[in-house]
Order: C-alpha cells, then sequence, then structure tokens
C-alpha cells in the first residue's frame, strides 16, 4: 500500500516528544499484515515511510511510534480498510476491530483515547479526514463565483461539529484550536492551488501547460497569514511553500524558458525566476521558522531535474540565510545524490525479471537508447501518459530504442491487468512499492518518473521529459541514435 497521504506522509523520526503506543485486535483480518503510517512531518524531508507489522494468529500487534509533535497524523490500515486519526503525543491506546467492518466496528480505550474516537465518529459518519480532503479537492470543479463559499461551508461545517465535540468535552480545547488552524489552512492551500486543479478536472489531465487568468482570482484572495506556531499543521506547511509561486503565478510571473524557433537555440535566462523570487520572499517577508522550512522544502522538492551548479548557488544563498539549519545536511545529502544522475554518468545498473520470466539486467540493453518509465496501475497521470508513449513508439519502431516499464504495483495482479488494459508495449518488470530494490535504487519518490539512458550506458539529460511532451522527447531520442 503505498502514497497513503496526500503529499504529508514523513518519516518515522525520534525526537523530544514522547512515542504513542498501540496495542491493536484485528478480528476477521483483510489481510495477515497491519500498516501503521505516521504522517506528521516538521522535517523537510518528507519521504514515504511506513511500519507494516505482522499479526499474529488472533490477529494481535503492537507499536511504539515516534512522533514529531503534540498531535500526529497516524494511519492505521489493513487490506482495504483505512483509518486516519490524530493522536497526542504519549498517548497508550488499544485499538480493536474487525476486517469486514474496519470502520464501523473501531474501538478504542487507554490515555488520550478521546481524540481517536472523535475522528472514528468521523470516518463512521462521513468518511473522516481523507473524505474531507477529497471534497475540498472536488470543490475545483467549481467557477471562481462560487468555488469560494462551497470551500468555506465545508470548513465550516466541519469546525461546527468539532465546536459541538469541545462543548461536551469530548475532545480538549488545545486540540480543538489545532484542528481548527487545520481546517483554515486547508481551504487557504486549496485557494493557492485552485487554478491548476480547476483546469485539471475541466481537461480530465494533470498535465497541464497553461491557465486561464481568470482562474487566478481565487489566488488572489488567499489572506497572507504566517505564524512559525503553525508549523506542526500539514496543510500550513503547504500553504507557506506554495503562497508566493502562486502569487507570483497570478501576476504571470513564472519560470519560462524558450527557444528561438530561427535557430533551435533554448534560452534558460529566466528559467528560475519564479523560484528565486519565491525564496527571496520567504527568507524576506516570513517569521524564521517558516521561511527556514518553506524554502528548504522547495529546494528538496521543486529542484529535481535542476543542472548542480544552478542547484548549489541556491543552497549556498540558503545557508547563508539559515548558517545553523539542520536543513543544510539534508541539502547537502541530496545533491550528492542528484549527481548519481547527473548526464555522463552511468545509469544505476539493476537486475530484474521481465513479464514472460526473462532474467535480465539493464546493462544488458548497452547499444539502445532507453527510455525507463516508472509506473504503477493506480496512477492516474501515469495512465495518461501511455496513449503518447504509444505514439513515440511508433515513430521509433524498428529503430534500436528500447521502451523499460518498471511498476511499483504491490500486487502482481493488479500489474498484469495495468498492463493489459492499457495495451502497453515494451519490456515490463515490476518492483513493488516505493521499498522496491529498483524504486529505491532510482530514488523513486512519485510515479510516473521517467530516464533517458543513452547508448553507452549513460543518464542523457537531467530533466527526461514525458511522453506527452512528444516533440521535445523525440528529439532528444533522436539526438541520441
Amino acid at each position: 500500500m503505498a502514497a497513503l497521504l496526500p503529499g504529508l506522509i514523513a518519516a518515522f523520526a525520534a525526537n523530544a516528544q514522547k512515542p504513542v503506543t498501540i496495542t491493536g485486535t484485528i478480528t476477521e483480518p483483510a489481510d495477515s499484515k497491519v500498516i501503521i503510517v505516521n504522517g506528521s512531518a516538521t522535517s523537510i524531508n518528507a519521504e514515504n515511510k511506513q511500519e507494516t507489522l505482522e499479526l499474529s494468529k488472533e490477529g494481535k500487534f503492537q507499536i511504539s511510534v515516534p512522533v514529531t509533535q503534540k498531535y500526529n497524523w497516524i494511519v492505521i490500515a489493513n487490506g482495504n480498510g483505512r483509518l486516519d486519526l490524530f493522536v497526542k503525543e504519549g498517548s497508550t491506546l488499544n485499538f480493536t476491530t474487525r476486517g469486514p467492518g474496519f470502520i464501523s466496528e473501531a474501538r478504542f480505550e487507554g490515555k488520550d483515547a478521546d481524540i481517536p474516537r472523535y475522528f472514528v465518529g468521523w470516518s463512521q459518519r462521513n468518511g473522516g479526514v481523507m473524505s474531507y480532503f477529497h471534497k475540498l479537492q472536488e470543490t475545483a470543479q467549481r467557477d471562481p463565483a462560487t468555488y469560494q463559499q462551497a470551500a468555506d461551508s465545508l470548513r465550516n461545517e466541519e469546525t461546527a461539529r468539532l465546536k459541538t465535540a469541545l462543548d461536551s468535552k469530548q475532545v480538549p480545547k488545545d486540540f480543538f484550536e489545532y484542528l481548527s488552524r487545520f481546517f483554515e489552512y486547508s481551504v487557504y492551500d486549496a485557494m493557492l492551488h485552485y487554478p491548476v486543479m480547476h483546469e485539471a478536472f475541466r481537461l480530465q489531465t494533470n498535465n497541464i501547460q497553461s491557465v486561464p487568468p481568470e482562474l487566478y482570482a481565487v489566488t488572489r484572495k488567499t489572506p497572507k497569514l504566517f505564524n512559525d506556531d503553525y508549523l506542526d499543521i500539514a496543510f500550513y506547511q503547504n500553504y507557506a511553500q506554495s503562497y508566493y509561486s502562486a502569487m507570483l503565478a497570478a501576476n504571470g510571473y513564472i519560470n519560462a524558458i524558450s527557444t528561438d524557433p530561427a535557430t533551435g537555440q533554448m534560452d534558460i535566462s529566466q528559467a528560475f525566476r519564479q523560484t528565486d523570487s519565491t525564496l527571496q520572499l520567504l527568507y524576506k517577508n516570513t517569521p524564521r521558522k517558516t521561511g527556514e522550512f518553506a524554502a528548504g522544502r522547495i529546494l528538496l522538492n521543486e529542484t529535481k531535474g535542476w543542472p548542480t551548479d544552478s542547484l548549489l548557488a541556491r543552497i549556498k544563498l540558503y545557508k547563508q540565510q539559515y548558517p545553523k539549519s539542520a536543513n543544510n545536511k539534508v541539502l547537502d545529502k541530496m545533491v550528492a545524490d542528484l549527481q548519481k544522475f547527473d548526464p555522463g554518468h552511468p545509469a544505476l545498473d539493476f537486475a530484474f525479471k521481465t513479464l514472460d520470466g526473462k532474467d535480465m539486467k539493464l546493462s544488458d540493453l548497452k547499444g539502445k537508447v532507453v527510455y525507463l518509465d516508472f509506473w504503477a496501475s493506480w496512477c492516474g497521470p501515469c495512465k495518461g501518459e501511455m496513449p503518447h508513449a504509444k505514439k513515440i513508439k511508433e515513430h521509433f519502431q524498428g529503430k534500436d530504442v528500447v521502451f523499460l516499464y518498471v511498476s511499483i504495483d504491490d500486487k502482481e495482479d493488479a500489474w498484469k491487468k495495468g498492463i493489459e488494459t492499457l495495451g502497453i508495449s515494451g519490456v515490463h518488470t515490476r518492483t513493488p512499492g516505493w521499498k522496491g530494490d529498483i524504486s529505491a535504487l532510482y530514488e523513486i519518490g512519485s510515479v510516473p518518473s521517467y530516464f533517458l539512458i543513452d547508448r553507452k550506458g549513460n543518464f542523457a539529460v537531467a530533466k527526461t521529459p514525458r511522453p506527452s511532451q512528444s516533440e521535445e522527447l523525440v528529439k532528444l531520442i533522436e539526438g541520441l541514435l
């Protein structure tokens, strides 16, 4: 089970907070394993990490979860059953449920069990945290005139229920304030991303090339409310990271790369203008901890494919701003890792078994150009790229170009069905999940992800175009033949 949270998953990180202990029993479990995720990130390095435990014959498990803050977003999952809840640090919980009624029969007892009980009730009533998140995303289908009312209505509805729980002493006051801010910044973050989300719904694709200017009317209404005290709130983190770049985009100030139609020469002089402006605004106009976090996460998460010298120059400026930041070591490691993928460096070799059972290595394909595609059958953007990939494969039919697909599907049946349903030709293999040997080797944090490898077996470009960027990709491959 991968990507249990929308971009909010973080590694368990030990700190001064007391761990959360969960002792559980799942009768009639849907699966022999239970998955526990702590989705509360205080580090800029938000990785896909989770704990998978084997259930005993009686369906029992126990775990001590290191936590990062006072209230932590925890996910408990078994089979297709999933429960999202917040848990107070130091809680000692006894969790019981039945596999077929994973949410409807969920019960919590123990120290600080009142807050998990609130989320069980919320999940039983209307789907809980993730249902709220998806409903908030879906409001982006509305036009700018009606969007705000719809988003605020969702937020106000849940805040009112939370107030009722506070008044009846079902939850403590400090948690009421915490979750109220969670709802508040969920709407602000959604407002920042409204233009792109609206177009994604309208066009039924995540490959959005441009946005109608009138959609930014929603973005411009987003309040400017930075506060270091809210850095333990997931949606505040997203908001802080996105606020200035969204506002700059609303005013037509974007990163731009242009090509001279006469000479074909690429002009990258404006390639970082929005990013650089965003970083400077964060440095100058936000509280210190917020700026340190948001700028660090931008440098860590949004710079894949940058030339190494450009990345190093911007990290140097970050270190001048925050010379004692713990993020500096994280950024240094990122640079060292990224240099492994620089053009001209040998592609990281791996052994694999193909769909038809043949044992191969990536290095067996030397002498051919290899387009390496990491995907999954459940990934919408991956599936959206496949029709474009089919046309590119037709263009290079009979030439020394190999399309190698590495699925991160956990289940073999889903992988095979995806290949058949989508009609994906090429060489196929599977590496289960984010922790699979091949996905870990290539540090895959999201799908789809692409790598272009030349005839010598070296990485060909810093940032490989998607199949939907057909013209650019075809030119690159033709240049390698």
